[in-house]
């Protein structure tokens, strides 16, 4: 897995240096309005982005025997999945806070998890400044980003306060990385320069093009070598795990319900971590339930 990790990385900087470059030569990636293109950037994390956490469609398929027991399983799962559509769109300020705090915890496990024995304050850390490094750069953006989320006005000083904290845990990080350890020296200058790229992109980025680069291709395509995709017909799955919950997104969410891509973006992003995240559990329950283990 460590020779895929570091295919993944060695693409991702070069894709990375490639977005800083172009940047200097098409105004494309500048633009402060994000209407215009965020039906692209729907699009793209729709499928690529999401494509990640359908992979627990393998995991279900592979940790039960029986299709009904399987049936069982997917049902409780979409059904945690529209349980977090509910909570989100009754309260949204819960819904974008539980995406925050979660996407902390999950941005640190899954895209660390290859080296082994680190500290948790080090994958918080790396947690917290992919979550919120945008507001280093952006904060007003990011602000207008999540009034939009909530229907409400947020006080500014809560975004001064994510910045200095996204300050604080970037530094954190980077001393963290530097003094392990047990972080091999060639891994520590790979996850530098992620670390980097992936800084400098947050600074020019507008934060919607940012996340969507971060979320698909470093954390969505880590977490598919993690998980260990490999094979056409794992790619299958995930497409005919996915192309629902895209097509429910736009026919449903958007044409019939009116509402903003922006907040189907996201309520979809906070229902699916929840599953995704908490699936490990609940498949251990209803494998002791269901009384059947593969």
């Amino acid at each position: 897995m460590l020779n895929k990790i570091r295919v993944h990385q060695a693409i991702y900087v070069i894709s990375g240096l490639f977005l800083i470059f172009f940047n200097h030569q098409n105004a494309f990636f500048k633009i402060s309005d994000i209407n215009s293109s965020i039906a692209i950037i729907f699009v793209i994390i729709m499928s690529l982005g999401v494509s990640h956490g359908a992979s627990d469609s393998i995991v279900i398929w592979n940790a039960y025997s029986k299709i009904k027991t399987r049936a069982i399983a997917f049902l409780v799962y979409l059904s945690i999945v529209f349980l977090g559509l509910f909570v989100w769109f009754q309260s949204p300020a819960i819904g974008l806070v539980s995406l925050i705090l979660m996407s902390i915890i999950h941005f640190g496990e899954s895209d660390l998890t290859y080296l082994k024995k680190v500290s948790q304050m080090m994958k918080v850390s790396w947690g917290f400044a992919m979550t919120l490094l945008p507001v280093i750069f952006f904060e007003n953006d990011v602000k207008k980003i999540f009034d939009v989320l909530v229907n409400f006005e947020i006080n500014p000083n809560v975004f001064l306060v994510l910045k200095i904290l996204t300050l604080f845990f970037s530094f954190s990080f980077l001393f963290l990385m530097y003094t392990s350890n047990i972080i091999t020296r060639k891994d520590k200058i790979f996850l530098f320069l992620e670390f980097l790229i992936t800084l400098i992109l947050a600074s020019f980025l507008q934060p919607l093009f940012w996340f969507a680069f971060y979320f698909c291709f470093l954390h969505g395509i880590r977490a598919l070598i993690n998980i260990g995709i490999n094979s056409l017909r794992d790619l299958l799955f995930l497409i005919i795990f996915t192309l629902p919950v895209t097509l429910f997104a736009y026919f449903v969410l958007f044409e019939s319900l009116r509402i903003e891509y922006l907040n189907i973006i996201f309520s979809i992003l906070m229902a699916l971590t929840i599953s995704h995240m908490f699936w490990p559990a609940i498949n251990r329950f209803l494998s002791n339930l269901l009384g059947e283990h593969k």
